[in-house]
């Protein structure tokens, strides 16, 4: 079948890569973090990774990238099925992949494991990717210790990621990243122009398009300095520059 990408498939935010594994070690590593959404299948020509198994279906699955960072596996209605962690995963239902999960695809004897960065984790056991609320309705007082952020991104070239949708390849160095963010932040506090607005223009995360809104998060789900950093503010509250592995960033505490 013909993949049509959900309404809330976005251009990816964090570094996830897939790992092949025969026989118990790793022939392979497959970048699954440059576009929205990837098709696995029998089918090499109609698909972004081929599957070399009959059992496999022609379009056999998708991977999805959500806005906030989750990452989807959909079965597309595949005749042997796929597993994830050893479970079978119901056609056509979209189902968040942790990092490190297990992916089977038909009878194919090798092994698919995700690696990804401060994956975050599904909101709950009966939300849906297609159902959520959006990040403008969610509560600005967060439960059970989850905090919600903006950010402002500026990448460098020796970040684990060096390209943007700003930017197919970065060049600029760290010392240059930092001094885009130290003027960026002056004219934030300055009053010279919002939060959402400058994030939207310059920041070179996906989150740009939502003014910069990462939505809720929680504990181990973000980077380590990103998340103490956000722990570290009040409400409404605008950090300094924070380094981490993506980046340069500005932080603004919302919830």
């Amino acid at each position: 079948m013909l993949f049509n990408p959900p309404d809330w498939a976005q251009q990816p935010c964090r570094v996830a890569t897939l790992e092949v594994y025969s026989a118990g070690k790793v022939c392979w590593k497959i970048p699954i973090d440059a576009e929205p959404y990837y098709t696995l299948g029998r089918a090499s020509d109609q698909v972004s990774i081929s599957l070399d198994h009959h059992s496999c279906s022609r379009v056999h699955a998708a991977i999805v990238h959500h806005a906030d960072g989750r990452i989807f596996l959909i079965d597309l209605q595949s005749t042997q099925g796929t597993t994830v962690d050893g479970r079978r995963i119901a056609p056509n239902k979209p189902v968040v992949l942790k990092d490190q999960a297990r992916i089977r695809f038909g009878e194919l004897e090798s092994e698919y494991v995700l690696r990804c960065e401060g994956a975050a984790e599904k909101r709950s056991h009966a939300e849906d990717p297609s159902t959520a609320a959006p990040a403008g309705k969610r509560p600005a007082t967060m439960s059970d210790g989850r905090v919600r952020a903006s950010h402002l991104l500026v990448k460098h070239k020796d970040v684990r990621r060096p390209s943007s949708w700003k930017e197919p390849v970065v060049t600029r160095t760290r010392e240059e990243a930092l001094a885009m963010i130290q003027r960026f932040h002056e004219m934030l506090v300055k009053g010279e122009v919002d939060f959402a607005t400058l994030a939207s223009q310059e920041s070179h995360c996906s989150s740009a398009k939502r003014g910069g809104d990462l939505g809720e998060f929680g504990r181990g789900e973000m980077q380590k300095p990103f998340e103490e950093a956000t722990y570290a503010l009040k409400i409404n509250e605008l950090s300094g520059p924070v380094f981490s592995d993506s980046g340069v960033h500005l932080i603004l505490r919302t919830g």
